[in-house]
């Protein structure tokens, strides 16, 4: 502690920003405090946490660096200011004696919002201690886990700002709450069996149930192929047996969910690992505090059932496309009761009928769910904001790709890449699909979590209130609004609807690639790069539907210089539900004579094609794409992958590339697609070749598994050529990959790994979704690109 006489010592004020509350940081100042022997006080303000030190230059450097080596798992530091204080009225109020956690104070809120985590060590220990008071008490939380995000009403976080406020702490939680030496000093969340939340059990009647023990009673439900509804962190999860087959196809039926990928909750590492091939480096993901959805590889079938009987084997319909598993741990008290009860893998997807957002209040469940599950499982916790499970994957054996930012990873804050001017606050409203919100300012750029897609019902009012809550974090008004250049997006019409700020549309591709720049924090000023941008479809600046795109360029402006050939789309939208359709388009322009074609592919054989053929001849409702998305659909179609009709975005090429990775063919020949210039000067993927090639196949009864193979390993091939052929003409050293496309890890690591071995540096998605969940980052970073550069006064940019 200072001592008076002592004239080198003074009082400090230090202002910490970033992910600092409700991570336990105040409690490790106080400690350093402490130990180190200073006088002062801490405090939860609403630009994040002040601390008031009276101390000489040497003890504050000293106390920051262990406040900084110290710092609880989930806390960031994004900024520290420190000053001397000189104002006399301060100094004669702020304590040299002793050191104290004051209550916080309010304001402009200027500090990041920190996300739930997976129950702790600690906590679990004590969950399942019969001499602990919170002995199987399903809310059991401390500092450093639990609720965080979805129980924030606004900030400083104070328990009085959160939903329990409701819930007044007992004399025993106040004593944990006030003593230092306590896992749960400060911890704003605390609650037990006799002051906190409660829990119970109702039948689609709402009528409330009071079994014995719930968890036992709801596991014998579960063996017995029931459905169950139970409200978690973020909302209601739907959950069944996942060995049960008839109990999987019962909750696709009544979801509404055909195929579409279920998520699975498996006890630990060592029961997933009976399932899925799992690294050390997966497992270290798969049990960490995010406790995401981690998608692995599937084990193969015979070493699955050479290590389990046929009773614990997955129901074959959990995840029919798919090569991969998602798969996550119990991260709630809620969670590890149920599961320790049943003693199995369970389905667990999220509480909502299908194309609707997840439900998360008790009201609406019993209204939505009741009629998809035979219990509803509930407690009084209100659940102030939504937010789904994150979905993630690990790449190159190492990497960590975020695939839907969610739980425990979103919201996300990402520092703003070099030369960009944090001053200028730019509003990014996202695409339709994937939905997320993204907003730009001194702090850096802050992403919300998944939204969804905006047309489901009610998620037109999720999209204002992300907005809302995000605008509350601008210190000035909005300079920019960003959007994309797509002039029917509902959050486009939403853009145009309002007579200010300044609107910047965005090309959906150019966002992309700037999305990935942003998340490799490429900067500003830096050279040009090339972007290979493949997904589904993107409005082009010429009006046709873009999708397999070259872009070379930067955060401000870009070029086409490659694209897949254009090709028609019979039917416009009824195209990208029916992939015969554009299977049929690609054979007619590659010239292939119908009556041949329906004698490889029975999925034409009743089709009108003389129709089709009219269509796209007199431009009728066929619309022109350039999209790689499209290109998937139409091989998988001609594999006999859900030609007829798709039931969910990306499943014939989910399909497609599950027939890929199931090969264990080696040296496969790859499939001629060529690499041409058009009379534009633009580079062109072409095709034609690998469908004569196809046909030869299909005749020859070639394994379904080697032509996939074959077609991929020929993109593959095609668009290293490309990139190769367009460094001969331009100068750039970094490769962009990008797009929802990339979501194929067969062709994204493959498709790495040929560029470094080409030269070139690529860059590849981490943090931000490459699908068009991170859209709303490269559309923000487009924006504060143009304002800047307008500012500067440079030229016109990209519309």
């Amino acid at each position: 502690m200072p001592k008076d006489a002592d004239s080198s010592v003074q009082l400090f004020r230090l202002c910490y920003q970033g992910c600092v509350q409700g991570v336990g940081f105040r409690p490790v100042v106080w400690h350093v405090a402490r130990s180190c022997g200073l006088a002062g006080q801490v405090k939860n303000t609403a630009g994040g946490v002040e601390v008031l030190l009276w101390a000489d230059e040497q003890q504050c450097q000293i106390f920051t660096q262990q406040v900084s080596a110290l710092l609880p798992p989930q806390a960031d530091i994004h900024r520290l200011d420190i000053e001397p204080v000189n104002d006399a009225l301060t100094l004669e109020q702020i304590s040299r004696q002793a050191f104290s956690i004051q209550p916080s104070s309010s304001g402009f809120q200027h500090t990041r919002m920190p996300a739930d985590t997976a129950t702790c060590p600690d906590c679990l220990q004590e969950l399942f201690d019969p001499d602990n008071r919170r002995y199987r008490y399903p809310f059991i939380n401390c500092t450093y886990c639990g609720p965080r995000y979805t129980v924030i009403r606004k900030l400083p976080y104070d328990r009085a700002s959160t939903t329990l406020v409701g819930f007044p702490m007992c004399s025993a939680c106040d004593e944990e709450y006030q003593n230092p030496e306590h896992r749960r000093f400060h911890a704003q969340t605390n609650v037990c069996p006799e002051c906190g939340p409660r829990l119970w059990l109702e039948n689609p009647q709402a009528e409330s149930i009071t079994p014995e023990d719930t968890f036992t009673f709801l596991a014998q439900r579960l063996r017995q192929g029931e459905i169950v509804a139970l409200k978690g962190l973020g909302g209601f999860h739907l959950c069944c047996d996942a060995r049960n087959e008839t109990a999987v196809k019962c909750l696709r039926q009544r979801k509404g969910r055909p195929a579409k990928a279920l998520a699975l909750m498996l006890a630990d590492t060592e029961a997933a690992k009976a399932h899925v091939e799992l690294s050390s480096t997966e497992a270290d993901y798969l049990s960490s505090p995010q406790a995401p959805i981690l998608l692995c590889r599937k084990r193969s079938l015979h070493t699955i059932e050479a290590a389990l009987s046929q009773q614990q084997l997955l129901a074959e319909s959990i995840a029919p496309d798919s090569h991969e598993l998602g798969i996550m741990l119990p991260y709630t008290p809620i969670h590890h009761l149920l599961m320790q009860a049943f003693g199995g893998p369970l389905v667990m997807t999220s509480g909502n009928p299908s194309g609707q957002l997840q439900v998360i209040n008790n009201e609406d469940a019993r209204k939505a769910l009741a009629p998809l599950a035979g219990w509803l499982l509930l407690h009084d916790r209100p659940i102030e904001r939504r937010i789904d499970d994150a979905v993630v994957r690990v790449v190159a054996g190492k990497a960590l790709q975020v695939l839907r930012p969610g739980r425990g990873f979103a919201p996300l804050y990402l520092p703003l890449p070099a030369g960009f001017n944090p001053e200028v606050p730019v509003l990014a409203l996202g695409g339709d699909l994937k939905n997320t919100l993204c907003l730009s300012d001194e702090q850096g750029l802050h992403m919300t979590p998944f939204i969804g897609d905006l047309a489901a019902p009610d998620a037109y009012q999720a999209h204002r209130q992300a907005r809302i809550e995000l605008q509350q974090e601008c210190r000035a008004d909005i300079a920019s609004l960003a959007c994309d250049a797509h002039p029917n997006y509902i959050s486009t019409r939403q853009a145009r609807s309002e007579n200010s700020p300044p609107l910047a549309f965005v090309q959906h591709h150019h966002a992309h690639m700037a999305s990935c720049l942003v998340d490799n924090a490429y900067p500003l000023n830096g050279p040009s790069v090339l972007a290979l941008c493949l997904d589904g479809t993107g409005y082009g600046e010429d009006g046709s539907l873009w999708g397999g795109e070259c872009l070379l360029g930067d955060y401000a402006n870009y070029r086409r210089v490659g694209q897949v050939k254009p090709f028609p789309l019979p039917g416009g939208k009824q195209a990208i539900l029916q992939p015969w359709r554009i299977l049929a388009s690609q054979l007619h322009q590659a010239g292939m004579d119908w009556s041949a074609a329906r004698t490889v592919w029975s999925c034409l054989g009743d089709k009108p094609l003389d129709t089709i053929t009219a269509m796209i001849d007199k431009g009728v409702n066929t619309p022109i794409t350039s999209s790689m998305g499209r290109l998937f659909d139409a091989m998988a179609a001609a594999l006999g992958c859900y030609a007829e009709g798709i039931s969910y975005e990306g499943q014939a090429a989910i399909k497609l590339e599950q027939l890929a990775q199931s090969s264990d063919c080696q040296d496969v020949e790859p499939y001629t697609l060529q690499c041409q210039q058009n009379a534009q000067g633009l580079l062109q993927l072409e095709a034609a070749p690998l469908w004569y090639q196809l046909v030869d196949d299909l005749r020859a009864s070639r394994p379904r598994c080697e032509i996939a193979v074959a077609f991929h390993l020929g993109v593959i091939r095609c668009l290293l050529d490309m990139v190769y052929r367009l460094g001969q003409m331009h100068p750039f050293q970094h490769v962009v990959l990008t797009g929802g496309v990339m979501q194929n890890r067969f062709l994204s690591e493959r498709l790495e790994q040929g560029i470094a071995q080409l030269g070139y540096t690529p860059l590849c998605h981490q943090r931000v979704p490459c699908n068009d969940a991170g859209l709303s980052v490269g559309q923000a970073a487009v924006a504060l690109a143009r304002v800047q550069g307008q500012q500067q006064g440079e030229g016109e940019p990209n519309a």
